[in-house]
């Protein structure tokens, strides 16, 4: 073969390489956006699907009663000995006065120590204290409202306040209280 034969033959198979080479890297592209529009349409199926799911799904809805059961939740037995109304409340322990939004609903609770072991009694919403209207509409404490109970040993007493900021008018009619580490929820009647 002579010299130019050499040369068309060589520039032949570099432009079949990068002709094999373009085809091979734009196949490649068109894979892998593929592989990508797949995945997002899996993506997008599974989303879709958990939206309809969710959407199907009822929306919460206010009880029709408070909750139910006893005075005690295996730590302690509640009792509100004293409930009243007011506008302010006047919390010595924290030497603050508050205004309520609506009306301050103050509770004296009695809690008799049932257990085995010295504890505290529950004395905010973190603890588990939750008042209920008739209606079962759930009311948490006043945040701001200094709450204490004392540690009591078992087959002692101890009395303190809680207050809940409701609108005005609102009744309560029961209160839930847990104890840490009560294996149950007390729910005790409001007078």
């Amino acid at each position: 073969m002579n010299k130019t034969g050499w040369i068309a033959t060589a520039t032949a198979a570099v432009v079949a390489l990068l002709i094999g080479f373009t085809a091979g890297w734009f196949g490649n592209q068109a894979y892998i956006r593929t592989q990508f529009e797949s995945a997002f349409e899996d993506i997008e199926a599974d989303f879709d699907e958990d939206m309809e799911e969710y959407e199907a799904e009822e929306a919460p809805t206010t009880p029709a009663a408070p909750p139910s059961g006893e005075p005690t939740d295996g730590v302690f037995t509640y009792e509100v000995t004293d409930s009243r109304t007011s506008d302010t409340y006047n919390d010595e322990p924290c030497g603050e006065r508050y205004t309520a939004t609506g009306e301050y609903h103050v509770l004296t609770i009695s809690a008799e120590n049932v257990g085995t072991s010295p504890a505290y009694p529950p004395t905010d919403s973190w603890t588990g204290v939750y008042a209920y209207a008739p209606n079962g509409t759930e009311y948490s404490l006043e945040g701001d409202i200094c709450s204490f109970s004392d540690e009591t040993n078992p087959g002692n007493t101890s009395e303190y306040e809680v207050v809940f900021d409701v609108p005005e008018g609102t009744e309560l009619a029961v209160l839930s209280l847990t104890a840490e580490e009560a294996p149950e929820m007390a729910v005790v009647e409001i007078p």
